[in-house]
């Protein structure tokens, strides 16, 4: 006879809070972020409003973890794997990554909610601090692996690693908003050649 484990307060409270960005990801799929709300939110995941605010402190802030759970998870990830000598891509290889981040369906529309946010960042100062995470840990996550590609190397910087992370960010940005208005003009295919192109003088 098997017994069933209970779980601990903080198994439970993960679970819940799992199961909210479960919903959330559901819901702002379905109406956008203005058209979703807390409510709709609790309702599709089984809680309470209680239950939602004992895990996250607004809606504002429910979404930033989405995109840090669901999207940038994959970001830090390709940061990570830069730093590591034996498996570090290629410039080319790079953007191939990154262009495939917008190929995919979830990260369509995660990043078009993410323009809608940074609409909302531009009117409400405490989300624009939130908006800001969205990429300081990517950045330093880059910087990182880009001190450590060319202290492998034996050469010096050209420039703070940290402002070659922001401009791989840039164009990554540049190139996902022109892409998303103008597919044609801006083929998810520049990607690669374009990290080649521009950052190869960089890379050692």
């Amino acid at each position: 006879m098997s017994v069933t484990r209970r779980l601990t307060r903080v198994e439970q409270q993960a679970r819940t809070r799992a199961a909210l960005l479960d919903a959330a990801e559901r819901v702002f799929a379905e109406r956008g972020f203005q058209g979703a709300s807390v409510e709709v939110i609790t309702e599709s995941a089984g809680f309470s409003r209680g239950a939602f605010y004992s895990n996250f402190t607004s809606k504002e802030q429910l979404f930033a973890e989405l995109l840090q759970d669901r999207v940038y998870a994959h970001y830090r990830d390709i940061a990570r794997r830069s730093a590591d000598s034996g498996a570090r891509p290629s410039l080319r290889e790079l953007g191939a990554h990154l262009a495939a981040i917008q190929a995919n369906p979830d990260g369509r529309w995660l990043f078009r909610l993410w323009l809608e946010l940074l609409a909302h960042a531009g009117r409400d100062d405490d989300f624009r601090a939130l908006a800001a995470g969205f990429w300081s840990g990517t950045r330093e996550l880059s910087a990182a692996a880009i001190e450590k590609r060319f202290k492998d190397a034996g050469r010096p910087l050209p420039m703070p690693s940290s402002d070659l992370a922001s401009a791989m960010i840039a164009l990554d940005v540049g190139l996902a908003l022109q892409h998303f208005v103008d597919p044609g003009g801006a083929p998810l295919e520049l990607y690669p050649k374009l990290y080649e192109a521009l950052f190869a003088a960089f890379a050692p």
